[in-house]
């Protein structure tokens, strides 16, 4: 499918991105403050992006220390719901180009399927082995020109092209002025549907079985 069709910036629309996005959310102060003044926040929204006026905002920094010591960047709570917006445009288009081990924010998906799934493969393959990987700094290190350029491939609808951009972008601006590894805490990761797409495209042609999560 290529994204020839509008992306839905209709204040309906903006709705059902903020219900998905508050879905399973734990309260926070941005949070609250956000949806003290919904209606009038989410109009303001609305109006922003039918009018081709939105500008991503700053992102607030922190150190977290879990498996390792890292710098996380979190949007704010009203670009996280732009983030959803695009999230679900995307997935319309990307989705059906993912391979079926591909359990990350799927419909139907899952960390739990993905569990199973690989149970399943060492039953049937007692002597196989699970390898879990990553890639150092993946996000950090996307080129964003590379980036725009795979998701104009499929892409076509000019709104939904600027705004995707505009996301993109303000990462970049924002990391200009800092030399930590950044993890953003969001449900859009610019670069996760598109970039994800063209390795699991590689990838499905390799002789084993592939889990992505």
């Amino acid at each position: 499918m290529m994204g020839s069709e509008s992306i839905d910036l209709s204040l309906e629309n903006i709705w059902k991105s903020w219900f998905e996005f508050r879905k399973g959310k734990k309260w926070s102060r941005d949070l609250h403050e956000f949806q003290y003044k919904l209606e009038e926040n989410l109009y303001g929204l609305y109006a922003d992006l039918s009018r081709g006026r939105y500008k991503h905002g700053p992102y607030r920094t922190f150190m977290v220390c879990d498996n390792k010591r890292r710098e996380v960047s979190v949007s704010t709570v009203r670009d996280r719901a732009v983030h959803r917006l695009i999230y679900d445009y995307l997935n319309k288009i990307y989705d059906k180009t993912f391979i079926y081990d591909a359990w990350s924010c799927r419909v139907g998906k899952g960390l739990m399927g993905a569990i199973e799934r690989a149970q399943q493969f060492l039953k049937s393959y007692p002597k196989s082995f699970i390898w879990r990987g990553d890639v150092r700094k993946f996000f950090d290190s996307v080129d964003q020109k590379v980036l725009l350029q795979l998701l104009f491939r499929r892409v076509r609808d000019g709104a939904a092209y600027s705004l995707m951009s505009e996301v993109i972008r303000s990462f970049a601006t924002h990391t200009h002025t800092h030399t930590h590894t950044h993890t953003r805490t969001s449900r859009f990761v610019p670069g996760t549907h598109t970039r994800r797409a063209e390795c699991r495209s590689e990838i499905s042609r390799a002789k084993f079985s592939p889990i992505s999560i």
